[in-house]
């Protein structure tokens, strides 16, 4: 039997990106937060997301509003990837996921 600690958990970050916030998920620790999307706030995220151990960081991009978050990461030598939306909506929709859109209900 094999026990990990949480620092060698490898941990996936997805990072859904709006014009003025950020909410982020550490999966599997099942961590989910909320910042403005501002230089401050991402570097401080960027100084706790280098404490671990860090698999990869995904984002969709969104009409550049992803921008500071993802330079950030690149200079702090984070895995981050940058995705394309209607891709993701797409696979979500072939393996039977209700995503998310922006379609009147």
């Amino acid at each position: 039997m094999t026990i990990h600690t949480e620092s060698q958990i490898e941990i996936n970050v997805g990072v859904d990106v709006g014009k003025s916030k950020l909410d982020i998920v550490l999966h599997p620790l099942d961590l989910h937060f909320q910042i403005p999307n501002d230089e401050e706030n991402i570097l401080k995220v960027i100084h706790v997301l280098k404490k671990r151990n860090i698999k990869r960081i995904v984002v969709e991009a969104i009409g550049r509003y992803e921008h500071a978050f993802v330079f950030a990461c690149d200079q702090a030598n984070l895995p981050i990837v940058v995705v394309n939306p209607i891709s993701v909506r797409r696979y979500a929709q072939v393996i039977g996921i209700l995503a998310k859109c922006s379609c009147p209900r």
